[in-house]
């Protein structure tokens, strides 16, 4: 593939920075959960199983990833040359120049941060999509100390009482509800084996949470039901389902695994 010629671009980039624009510090739209409060439920070593189906060798570093780091660190020293429009322009960029592209750890794990941190200021699924993405076809060499601190916290995410799940894998989450008394959601599946995932509620009493359930961009006849209703699972959205959860409460996700990208194939 042809060298990907960055350096005036990145450029560039800055010297808009540095004249500012107008989109200023949004609020976070979902954050990655403490480590503490999310586990893996089981083995995922068959998550990490597949290789790598691409037609391009290993990447070299790319300086732009360090260009999105440095606007990640404007956002968090509320730097006015932040600009969220044009990180996301930036990120969307560099993502269609590079789907093909076999990163190097190092890079890996800068796209995997850029991109997080984009997707909690967003809650956009095309950025938890890509976490997928890059999760399964960069890490797959990665050791689990290494990999799980990286993956477990963006299994779910969490705003409040909004809980979105962002990565079928076999994990928990545990907080306090806003009015009190411990909640635990449980995701139970061995995807991408199956196109099948349950999440199991246990909870103290009987509370309401918005739970946002991801629907992949190739998943087209996916289903979502609790306790017999369905409900809508748009491709490259996330369904939502507002309601109060009490104890034992189960929400059944179905994805076509016939469409499965080939990233997904073990």
């Amino acid at each position: 593939m042809r060298n990907i010629h960055i350096g005036g671009f990145v450029f560039i980039i800055f010297i808009i920075v540095s004249c500012g624009r107008s989109e200023k510090f949004p609020d976070y739209v979902t954050a990655h959960v403490d480590i503490d409060n999310v586990e893996f439920t089981e083995s995922t070593d068959y998550f990490f199983s597949g290789q790598y189906s691409g037609r391009e060798q290993e990447s070299k570093y790319f300086p732009v990833l360090d260009s999105l780091l440095a606007l990640k660190q404007m956002y968090l020293h509320k730097n006015e040359g932040f600009d969220m429009g044009l990180f996301r322009e930036m990120w969307t960029r560099f993502k269609g120049r590079t789907e093909n592209i076999r990163f190097n750890e190092n890079a890996a794990k800068k796209w995997f941060e850029v991109t997080g941190f984009l997707f909690e200021l967003s809650g956009n699924a095309v950025q938890a999509e890509e976490l997928e993405r890059i999760s399964r076809t960069h890490f797959s060499y990665l050791a689990p100390d290494t990999r799980n601190p990286m993956i477990l916290p963006y299994v779910f995410t969490r705003e409040v009482d909004h809980i979105h799940v962002n990565l079928f894998l076999p994990a928990e989450i545990g907080y306090t509800h806003s009015l009190g008394g411990g909640v635990k959601i449980r995701q139970e599946t061995d995807f991408p084996g199956s196109g099948k995932v349950r999440l199991i509620f246990s909870m103290e009493t009987k509370q309401y949470i918005e739970l946002y359930v991801r629907i992949p961009t190739w998943a087209e006849s996916a289903s979502v039901t609790v306790k017999g209703v369905k409900y809508v699972a748009p491709p490259g959205n996330y369904c939502k389902i507002a309601k109060k959860w009490k104890e034992g409460d189960e929400v059944e996700i179905e994805f076509p695994p016939e469409n499965m990208p080939d990233y997904l194939k073990l």
